[in-house]
């Protein structure tokens, strides 16, 4: 099964292959906060430290946010994230 890690916690979960990284937190009490599940605030954008792979290609309307709240290179939207592979993730700096 993938491994979620959160960097600034040092926490390590594992979750099913397909699993909606937004779900995930909601139900498990995740450090990652989240304002909103539609890609339109921002709230939740984070960095993938390793695994990028593990996760789907950014969309254009998910890139259009991230640009809008940070301009960290390879920021992502937790919201918008499915895992199928190991990842470690960290806060965007905003």
């Amino acid at each position: 099964m993938p491994k979620i890690t959160f960097s600034k916690t040092g926490t390590t979960a594992e979750v099913p292959v397909g699993t909606s990284y937004l779900e995930w937190c909601q139900e498990n009490d995740a450090p990652q906060d989240f304002g909103c599940t539609v890609g339109s605030c921002g709230t939740c954008t984070l960095v993938i430290e390793a695994g990028a792979e593990n996760v789907q290609a950014v969309t254009d309307e998910e890139k259009e946010t991230v640009e809008m709240s940070t301009d960290e290179a390879g920021a992502r939207l937790g919201c918008q994230m499915i895992v199928n592979g190991d990842i470690t993730v960290r806060p965007a700096s905003t």
